[in-house]
Parts: structure tokens; C-alpha cells; sequence
């Protein structure tokens, strides 16, 4: 069934197909959501007698069995049904007659799939900060086991300074925690009641909005009608931006542990039971879970170009371009849980090398130190001391005992106390 067809119209075969793509299967991401918005429009059109109150009971009781089933893994949109907006009126039609054919008053498929896509974002991205900050917690534990544990610091990949194991994690947690603000714009965006708005121009049915608004609990109402159609693309790329911004600095974590396992550095270990070998050399160990992450969260850095390309230079009002935006949002974000999870899972394993700083080719990263010290003893400027220094590490032997300087042990604390408080301080139900 389509809910625009007619009698007399039958659309190819062939176009028939290709203009549902992947809807019958995407949709049901947002069937729960579909059902709620359709509940609460049930309601208002009972409140304001547009349709009786028994009517509206009906309706909502309805909807309410299906949303069971949907919660149980029961639904599914049948074949020859274009969308979950279809199948939900087909199944009001075939238990309540000609008073399902009601719940499609004063509105249309456009402001439908608006206002499930805006409840879905809202719901997913309260659950997808919830799953980074479990991230976060295992990312700030794995700091906190290797505290005090030296490394060296790199600038251009060669050794600039001493770090330690737990201030190299502890700052890809503060940057992850920077990358969530990128969710506010997208959840403010989603708390805005697109119901009611129609096809993009409104209706002459006395509807009341502020009804629904408050019915589904968004934070305001649209309040121009026209502005609803361009929140498609824009709430899209809102989210896809979130997801980009976490996905560089979580790929760019895959990128210093592929690195640091590597004979070149030497700085991680990675155990046997996470690495895959090789077909012919029985000696391999290869990190592919991390160059794994690694790609897929470059690609997910992508997505904003893919939207934009999508909606780019688009008049005014709906078009079906917008249904392309569905294929790259809903897969998209499923991988990046999903790989926010494997990283959850193998990290607290990663395991760190200690005295790597003992090394031949980080026999001189203590330079800056050693200045420091000069210039205590002797009084001389930084830039006499510095040429000094640069005379003296030429003759430098690797350190067979490294103490952990007294500036990295205080910066350890203060920044695994800052992070922490601002994990604390984060609610993951309110991320707007």
C-alpha cells in the first residue's frame, strides 16, 4: 500500500522499487518512534474534536499493541508496503475500519517522519554519549593502572620530551569529552516539535501543536511550518558532525596504538588472544582490531561531506533526496556504537613496555630537564643554558634508572582529578 495512491494510478515496477529503496528495511529503526508520534496525535485530534474521544481511544490502544510488538521484535513492514508510515495506517485500517483511516488527519508523511526521526535522535543520542562515557571510564582507568609508567613524548614522530602512559591516555579522554559539546546542536535541534507542520505548509484542520509539543515532551514547537522540511539535512549533519568529531580523536587513538606496537617504538604490547596472524609467516602479531577502528572511524569522519553533498543547493520544501539521508545516518551510527564498544572491550588488555626511555634513541629527551637544572645551579639565561645542554647531550648514555619527574607526577593528578570531575559533572540524559 501507498499512502498516495489512487484508484486509477499504477507505478512501474521498476520505479516502484527504486524510489522505496531501502525504506522497508531502515524504517524500522523508527517504527517505536512513529507509533509514539502517532499516539500523541491521536489524543490532540480527540482533544480537539476533530475526531470523537472513543475514536481517539481506539486509535491509541491500537497503536499501543503495536508498539508491543514492536518492543518484542514482532513487527515488520510487509512486502508491497512502502514505509513504516504505511504499514502502521495499513494495520489501524485492518483492526479499527475506517476509523484508522482517521489517523492521518491534518498531517503528512513529511512532518511524520520528521517528528520519529526527531524523537529517535533524541532517545539514540542520550544512549550514544551514555556509551562514551562508559568509554571514558575505561579509558581513564587504563591511566590511572599506569600512572608513574614513562614514555617518551613525540613531536614530528621523533622523541621531544618524557611523558607518562597515563597523561598520553588521559589526553585522548579530554579530547573526547571536548568532541560531545558537538552533540548539543544536535540534540537542540531534535527538541523541536515538527508535528503538524503537514507537507511543509500547514492545514486547515484545527489542530493544536502546543498539545503534541507537550504530548512527546519536546522542548518547543516549530513554529513556522515551511522551516520543518529544512531541518532535513540540517539535524542529519548535526548529529553526523558528533559523530565525526568523536570518530577523529577515537581514530586517531587506533593510529598511536598501531604505531606504538609496532618494533619500531616498542612502547605497547598486545596480547596474543587480540591479535590475528598471518597465513604464511608463523611468527606475526597484527593489531588488525585497531587499524580496523582506525579505518572506519577515518570514514566516519567523512560523513558531513556526504549529507552536505545530499542536500546541497536544495529549494525550499521536501523533495525525496531527503530519503538518501536515512541510508547514510542509521548505518552510519550503528558502526560507530559498535566500534566504540570493541574499543571498550580490548583496551583495558593493551599493555604497557616500561623502560623504553633506557633506549639508545631516547638517551637525550631529558634535554629540557637537564636545562632546567643548569639554570638552578649556575644562574645562567635559558638560551646560554640551552647551548650548553645542546653540547652535553652529545655525549649522553641512556639512563639505566628513570625517576618520574615531580612536574609529571603532579600534572598525572591534577589531570586524571580534572577529567574525572568533568565525567561526573556530565549528564547523559540532558545532552543538550
Amino acid at each position: 500500500m501507498k499512502l498516495w495512491e489512487k484508484p486509477d494510478s499504477q507505478l512501474d515496477p521498476l520505479v516502484e522499487q527504486f524510489t522505496i529503496g531501502q525504506d522497508p528495511k531502515l524504517d524500522l529503526a523508527l517504527a517505536r518512534y512513529d507509533v509514539r508520534a502517532s499516539i500523541a496525535h491521536a489524543r490532540m485530534l480527540g482533544d480537539v474534536g476533530i475526531i470523537t474521544t472513543d475514536e481517539a481511544a481506539l486509535l491509541i490502544a491500537e497503536l499501543e499493541r503495536i508498539g508491543k510488538r514492536i518492543d518484542q521484535g514482532e513487527f515488520r513492514i510487509e512486502d508491497g508496503i512502502e514505509d513504516v508510515h504505511s504499514q502502521l495506517e495499513v494495520e489501524l485500517i485492518r483492526a479499527l475500519g475506517t476509523v484508522g483511516e482517521k489517523i492521518h488527519t491534518a498531517r503528512s508523511r513529511n512532518d511524520q517522519v520528521l517528528t520519529a526521526l526527531s524523537l529517535y535522535v533524541r532517545d539514540r543520542l542520550t544512549s550514544t554519549i551514555s556509551s562514551t562515557l562508559q568509554l571514558l571510564r575505561v579509558m581513564l582507568d587504563w591511566a590511572q593502572v599506569h600512572r608513574g609508567m614513562l614514555m617518551p613524548g613525540m613531536t614530528h614522530m621523533q622523541a621531544a620530551m618524557p611523558t607518562t602512559f597515563a597523561l598520553w591516555m588521559a589526553a585522548f579522554a579530554e579530547s573526547l569529552l571536548e568532541d560531545i559539546v558537538f552533540a548539543r546542536p544536535a540534540f537542540e535541534l531534535a527538541n523541536k516539535n515538527p508535528l503538524g507542520t503537514a507537507a511543509g505548509y500547514g492545514s486547515n484542520f484545527p489542530i493544536c501543536r502546543k498539545r503534541t509539543t507537550a504530548l512527546l515532551g519536546f522542548a518547543q514547537t516549530v513554529a513556522s511550518p515551511a522551516a520543518a522540511q529544512f531541518l532535513r539535512g540540517k539535524q542529519e549533519r548535526a548529529v553526523v558532525s558528533a559523530l565525526a568529531a568523536q570518530s577523529a580523536t577515537l581514530g586517531r587513538l587506533a593510529m598511536d596504538i598501531v604505531l606504538f606496537l609496532s618494533p619500531g617504538y616498542r612502547l605497547l604490547r598486545l596480547p596474543n588472544w587480540l591479535s590475528t596472524g598471518s597465513s604464511i609467516m608463523p611468527h606475526k602479531q597484527n593489531p588488525d582490531v585497531f587499524e580496523l577502528l582506525r579505518a572506519r572511524f577515518n570514514r566516519l569522519q567523512m560523513l558531513p561531506n556526504e549529507i552536505i553533498a545530499v542536500t546541497m543547493n536544495l529549494p525550499s520544501g521536501y523533495h525525496r533526496d531527503y530519503q538518501l539521508l536515512k541510508e547514510i545516518l542509521l548505518p552510519a551510527w550503528d558502526d560507530f556504537d559498535q566500534c566504540t564498544r570493541v574499543l571498550a572491550h580490548v583496551l583495558p588488555h593493551l599493555e604497557a613496555v616500561e623502560g623504553s626511555l633506557q633506549r639508545e634513541e631516547y638517551r637525550a629527551i631529558r634535554s629540557v630537564e637537564r636545562i632546567h637544572d643548569r639554570m638552578c645551579t649556575t644562574g645562567e639565561s635559558f638560551r646560554t643554558a640551552y647551548r650548553a645542554v645542546a653540547e652535553e647531550i652529545k655525549h649522553v648514555t641512556p639512563e639505566e634508572v628513570v625517576d618520574v619527574p615531580t612536574y609529571l607526577a603532579t600534572l598525572e593528578v591534577e589531570a586524571l582529578a580534572a577529567i574525572e570531575q568533568q565525567i561526573q559533572n556530565l549528564d547523559p540524559t540532558k545532552p543538550g
